[in-house]
């Protein structure tokens, strides 16, 4: 389907903020596959969420996006997590995932689609209605079976 046809579904929500477990990866100049290693990360996380007794394929699986001078410096590979958690471990960290006014798109996991989702959601959505980003607080991927949440911060 091609992203000029792509209906965008983009909703206005208060979002929550979330306990979560999570794997930070640094985003660098070196060659490899960023996509693989996400998922990787992703693989770990939800193993280490598993071998506590939660079912991380039932919890918010999430990515957090961080950007230094408008590029991407990391990404966090999260899964909530219960509030007693307070302390990870081998190589798995504890942290609130600020909530707050998001702009949500909601997109088919299509790796065809995402992409230019994404690029007309800043390109044509966010000019179109005036929104003011939050730079304090990162992007949410927010992952379901089918589909993913896109959720950028405005004030």
């Amino acid at each position: 389907m091609s992203d000029d046809t792509t209906t965008l579904s983009i909703s206005i929500k208060e979002l929550p903020s979330v306990h979560v477990a999570y794997i930070e990866y640094k985003v660098g100049s070196e060659q490899g596959d960023m996509h693989n290693e996400i998922g990787e990360c992703f693989r770990r996380v939800q193993a280490w969420v598993r071998e506590r007794g939660g079912d991380p394929f039932s919890l918010l699986n999430v990515g957090a996006l961080n950007r230094l001078g408008g590029q991407l410096s990391s990404y966090e590979c999260c899964v909530q997590v219960s509030e007693q958690v307070q302390s990870g471990s081998d190589g798995v960290k504890i942290k609130e995932l600020p909530g707050g006014r998001y702009a949500v798109a909601s997109i088919a996991k299509d790796p065809s689609i995402i992409g230019p989702s994404i690029g007309r959601f800043h390109q044509e959505y966010v000019p179109q209605h005036n929104l003011a980003m939050d730079g304090t607080r990162p992007t949410y991927e927010i992952y379901y079976e089918k589909t993913m949440e896109y959720c950028v911060p405005i004030l």
